[in-house]
């Protein structure tokens, strides 16, 4: 399994505080049978990106030698969660934003509200680009929650949705837990991830989410948003 959202990167954004949580963090990801996590720390200053990718990529590998040395035999790849705003227009390379160098790019909008036709728009622009955007737990957003309809709006800017594993098992709230279920079961979610940000909560141990899944999301549902789209999109492929 593949966890393609995740702030395991210590000391970069509101994720993992120190190297020793990122540790932990990752070796409760391979105890709970992951084999590969994708590191999207949060990204907002378009007038910088490569001073971000800087300071990601030393750090990953930071954390990849400091797992070789404590033997947690998980792959770690590079990646940002990309706040959606005007300046993506004025934005130069957004390639080394991507995931693992794919045509794939997880991006966020504002939890609250937010000007959804500019946010659209910033959609529009990457698709236009030639990127997939990867749109993180749309369950979260006040303004999907106050019209579902931007449900398909944003499917067709080209994106697919990424929903949390709290929000599929009840963590958050009911109305969280239904809008991702449904989106699984409609296939518009193509994929579960952790979005873990800390070893307390909000972290990687699946195995104790899961044991209370709804009865809706099968195997077969976890199966695919858990391995085989997560793989195609490290492998550069299209989604199932």
């Amino acid at each position: 399994m593949i966890d393609i959202h995740s702030h395991i990167i210590f000391d970069i954004d509101d994720g993992s505080a120190d190297i020793n949580e990122s540790v932990a963090l990752c070796r409760q990801s391979f105890d709970n049978g992951f084999d590969g996590i994708v590191a999207t720390p949060h990204f907002i200053n378009y007038r910088d990106i490569d001073g971000f990718v800087l300071e990601r990529d030393s750090k990953l590998e930071l954390l990849r030698e400091q797992l070789g040395e404590e033997r947690i035999d998980i792959t770690l790849y590079a990646g940002a969660e990309l706040f959606l705003s005007r300046e993506i227009f004025t934005a130069g390379d957004l390639d080394p934003l991507t995931i693992n160098g794919s045509r794939y790019m997880l991006c966020e909008f504002p939890l609250g509200p937010f000007n959804v036709e500019e946010g659209l728009d910033a959609l529009s622009e990457l698709s236009d680009r030639g990127y997939t955007p990867i749109v993180a737990h749309p369950e979260r957003y006040y303004a999907v929650r106050h019209d579902l309809r931007l449900i398909d709006r944003i499917l067709h800017r080209g994106a697919v949705f990424q929903v949390n594993a709290d929000s599929v098992v009840g963590n958050i709230d009911s109305e969280a837990q239904r809008i991702a279920v449904d989106l699984i079961k409609n296939n518009a979610a193509k994929f579960i991830a952790s979005d873990a940000h800390n070893i307390r909560r909000r972290n990687m141990n699946f195995s104790e989410k899961f044991s209370t899944a709804p009865a809706e999301i099968t195997q077969n549902d976890l199966i695919y948003c858990l391995q085989k789209n997560p793989s195609a999109v490290i492998n550069d492929e299209d989604v199932f």
